[in-house]
C-alpha cells in the first residue's frame, strides 16, 4: 500500500515538472519573439528616417551630381558611389539616442521628365539593413522644378 502512494506521488511530481518545463519554454519563446520584433521595428524606423533625410537633402538639387555633393556633406554618410548616370549607392551610419550605431546601405535612383515649362524629378530611395538583399524600406518621391529660362524672365519683369 505504501509503495502505491510513493509511485503516485512520483508520477504526479514528474507530470508537474513536465508542465513547468513546458511553461518555461513557452514564456522564453514569447520573449525571444518579442525581442526580435522590437529590433525589426527599430531598424525599420531608422530606415524611414534615413530615407526621409535623403529625400529632404536632395530635393533642392538640380541634378544627380549636385545631389551627390549635398549627400556627401552629411556627416552620417560614410561612403557614396555613383553606380551609373541615374543611380547612387550610399553607406549611412545611424546613431540612435541610446548610443547604438547601425550601418545602412541606400540606393538613390534619379529620373527626370522634361516638359515645356520645367522638369519633374522622381526619386526612388531604397534602404537596406547592412548587407541584406531585400530593402527594408523604399520611398518614392518627386517634385516639380520650373524651367530656369522661365524663372529668369519672371525675375527680370
Amino acid at each position: 500500500m505504501k509503495r502505491t502512494r510513493n509511485l503516485a506521488f512520483i508520477v504526479e511530481l514528474l507530470l508537474l515538472f513536465v508542465i513547468l518545463l513546458f511553461v518555461i519554454v513557452v514564456i522564453t519563446k514569447t520573449f525571444m519573439t518579442s525581442r526580435s520584433q522590437s529590433l525589426h521595428a527599430r531598424h525599420l524606423t531608422e530606415a524611414v528616417c534615413i530615407a526621409e533625410e535623403i529625400a529632404e537633402v536632395t530635393e533642392g538639387a538640380t541634378g544627380l551630381q549636385e545631389a551627390s555633393s549635398l549627400l556627401g556633406s552629411l556627416e552620417e554618410v560614410q561612403d557614396i558611389q555613383s553606380v551609373d548616370e541615374e543611380e547612387l549607392a550610399l553607406s549611412v551610419l545611424f546613431a540612435a539616442e541610446d548610443g547604438k550605431q547601425d550601418v545602412f546601405d541606400a540606393d538613390l535612383t534619379w529620373e527626370e521628365e522634361t516638359a515645356e515649362t520645367g522638369v519633374f524629378v522622381m526619386e526612388h530611395i531604397a534602404v537596406f539593413y547592412k548587407d541584406a538583399s531585400e530593402p527594408l524600406y523604399t520611398l518614392e518621391t518627386g517634385w516639380y522644378r520650373p524651367d530656369q529660362a522661365e524663372r529668369i524672365q519672371a525675375d527680370e519683369s
